[in-house]
């Protein structure tokens, strides 16, 4: 059937069906699938944007797998139609490359041998068998302050951390007590454990080296100026940094405080990771160890719940 419209003429879908062999029902289904696609491609913006909320600085391969995670079968586009939808609408990041330095190899106090960069490399073959430390800095608006990190090399956690105003080993000493009470919480001895660092003047202090004698900690340091032989802890640095807190300019050093705590909360909960084949640095544990980020709901729970500022404050004591 046809109709007269003006000077052109309107042809029914069956009719064009007919015209062309389609059938009407492929036609139809054509048409939901398009449907089903827009309405996927939306949920995918929304959850995204939602996403760098709190995942600021994620690149695609995060994001992609955390959209897998929470549309599970319902997940039906590619990675290159994935990172063209990210495209569209803005979402792409500009890399930033830069590397700090907060590091004084310039004491008197002794160089330990390095126990990670032997021949062969050593490996660590479990949790709780290596943890490697750093310092970086952070600018905010009454000066740089100064963030000391410790992870864990099997399963890249960050175990320990802590922000201070100045470089001195105070910082990295609370750093490692937050280490050793985590590793405790979860039932894991110290002894064996070998600490990485580079020969800075903080890890190589006699209050820092009793700290981890003390504990039956062996040390390990770099030999020479070369971050390659620290390399996981210098990633770590930028991840955290250029991950989250690349916008610290505006913000107090409390506030600062604050959102480094929520920082290393995501990247250990949430975060997927691409040398764990995507999981979160928490799903290496024994365990369900979800991320909140895939359950809007689990989500909300946990922001509503958490006071971030409360989980800088370290709970082992200096002895």
């Amino acid at each position: 059937m046809s109709q007269k419209a003006g000077k052109g003429i309107r042809y029914t879908i069956s009719a064009l069906c007919g015209l062309l062999d389609i059938s009407l029902q492929g036609y139809y289904k054509h048409q939901e699938t398009n449907a089903e696609q827009d309405v996927l491609i939306s949920s995918i913006t929304y959850y995204c944007q939602s996403l760098r909320q709190e995942l600021p600085r994620s690149g695609c391969r995060e994001l992609y797998s955390l959209c897998k995670s929470r549309f599970g079968e319902k997940f039906t586009i590619g990675r290159d139609r994935f990172i063209d939808v990210l495209r569209a609408n803005g979402m792409m990041l500009r890399r930033r490359r830069y590397r700090p330095r907060a590091t004084n190899s310039d004491h008197p106090y002794r160089i330990y041998p390095d126990l990670l960069n032997t021949c062969p490399k050593y490996v660590a073959c479990g949790v709780c068998r290596m943890i490697v430390g750093d310092i970086t800095y952070i600018s905010t608006k009454e000066g740089f302050a100064y963030l000391s990190l410790l992870t864990d090399v099997f399963s890249r956690i960050i175990v320990g951390y802590a922000l201070f105003r100045t470089l001195k080993a105070e910082g990295p000493a609370n750093a490692l007590m937050m280490a050793c009470g985590f590793y405790k919480d979860l039932g894991f001895n110290l002894s064996g454990l070998i600490h990485h660092s580079d020969r800075g003047v903080q890890y190589a202090s006699k209050g820092y080296v009793s700290l981890l004698k003390e504990r039956g900690i062996a040390i390990s340091m770099t030999q020479t100026g070369d971050p390659l032989h620290n390399a996981l802890a210098e990633r770590m640095n930028n991840t955290v940094k250029n991950g989250w807190l690349f916008d610290y300019e505006d913000k107090t050093f409390d506030e600062a405080l604050e959102g480094v705590a929520k920082s290393i909360y995501l990247y250990n909960w949430a975060r997927p990771h691409q040398a764990l084949t995507m999981k979160t640095p928490m799903q290496m544990l024994p365990g369900e160890h979800p991320s909140p980020l895939c359950s809007a709901d689990a989500l909300k729970h946990q922001l509503n719940k958490t006071n971030y500022k409360e989980q800088t404050r370290l709970v082992c004591q200096l002895k």
